[in-house]
């Protein structure tokens, strides 16, 4: 279900009203600049994986609240607006999910097309964490940013280790 959402609200503008001023309440001025070079898309996904953290749900009773919800919120701005057609968007999500191993192998960096939405796909956490360190973020952000697609051991704190359930569920 949550991907026919998403391929739906591909065709969305902007965020409504309440959304916006959640997101506000969470992001400083560099971080809701951030924010904006995402699509609606991404911008959605992000909220919504943001209220899924803030849910009953979820035990975060020993996290960092502010630090996970600003992770959850700028934790896919490597993906910047108008870099990706949604008929890519929508490659990309098959590929990762039934031909993960192309996904590696036909990614290319300033390729057009499908070859340069699976290297954004792949490398948007180590791109959001460069934008975001460059912004001043404040580096255990940036760390959310940059390790939450990592796939390999414990990961180091509590709050990333809820990013990423909330980001595969949402």
């Amino acid at each position: 279900m949550a991907a026919w959402r998403r391929a739906i609200d591909l065709f969305r503008r902007k965020l409504n009203k309440t959304d916006r001023q959640f997101v506000e309440s969470y992001l400083d001025e560099a971080g809701l600049f951030l924010f904006n070079q995402m699509s609606y898309a991404d911008q959605k996904h992000a909220v919504t994986v943001a209220r899924y953290l803030l849910s009953e749900k979820v035990d975060t009773s020993k996290a960092n609240l502010s630090l996970l919800i600003q992770g959850a919120l700028l934790h896919d701005v490597g993906k910047v607006k108008g870099e990706i057609s949604w008929w890519n968007r929508i490659q990309v999500g098959l590929i990762r999910r039934f031909l993960p191993s192309l996904r590696v192998k036909w990614a290319k960096r300033g390729e057009a097309g499908l070859s340069h939405a699976l290297y954004v796909d792949l490398h948007h956490p180590d791109r959001g964490a460069y934008m975001a360190q460059s912004l001043g973020i404040d580096p255990s952000v940036v760390s959310l940013i940059k390790h939450h697609h990592d796939e390999t051991g414990e990961p180091a704190s509590i709050e990333l280790a809820l990013l990423r359930s909330a980001d595969a569920k949402n």
